[in-house]
C-alpha cells in the first residue's frame, strides 16, 4: 500500500486509503454486506458481496480526479465523490451500484443521487 512517513517514522495513510477505510466501515456496519479491503497488482479496493446474493463481488476503489477524490468502479469509472460514503453503501445494499455500471455511461455518476458537490 501506498503510504507516506514523515521524519519521526510514524506512517500517515493517504488520502486514498482514508476514503477506502472509510467505505469499508460503513459497509461493514451493514448486515446485508460484507467487505473485504484488498489489494491487487499495487491497487487497493472494498470488494463488496451481498450476504446470502449471488456471491458476484463489487470492486470499489478511490481515485483523485479533477482536483477531488472520487469511488470508483474497477475500471475506473466514478461511483461517488467520497463525501458521499453513505449514499453509496445504501446504493449498494439496494443493488442500485452495480460492478458493471451503467449502460451509456458518460462522466455521470454510477447512481443517481450520488453526484459530487
Amino acid at each position: 500500500m501506498s503510504v507516506g512517513k514523515r521524519a519521526a517514522g510514524s506512517v500517515l495513510p493517504n488520502g486514498q486509503l482514508v476514503h477506502l477505510g472509510a467505505l469499508r466501515d460503513a459497509v461493514e456496519a451493514r448486515r446485508e454486506l460484507a467487505c473485504g479491503l484488498i489489494e491487487r497488482r499495487g491497487v487497493t479496493w472494498v470488494s463488496v458481496v451481498r450476504v446470502g446474493g449471488s456471491g458476484r463481488l463489487v470492486e470499489v476503489g478511490c481515485d483523485y480526479v479533477r482536483a477531488a477524490w472520487w469511488f470508483t468502479w474497477s475500471d475506473g469509472r466514478p461511483v461517488a465523490a467520497v463525501w458521499n460514503v453513505e449514499g453509496v453503501v445504501v446504493g449498494l445494499a439496494g443493488g442500485r451500484c452495480k460492478g458493471d455500471g451503467p449502460a451509456g455511461w458518460r462522466g455521470r455518476p454510477a447512481v443517481s443521487g450520488l453526484e459530487g458537490g
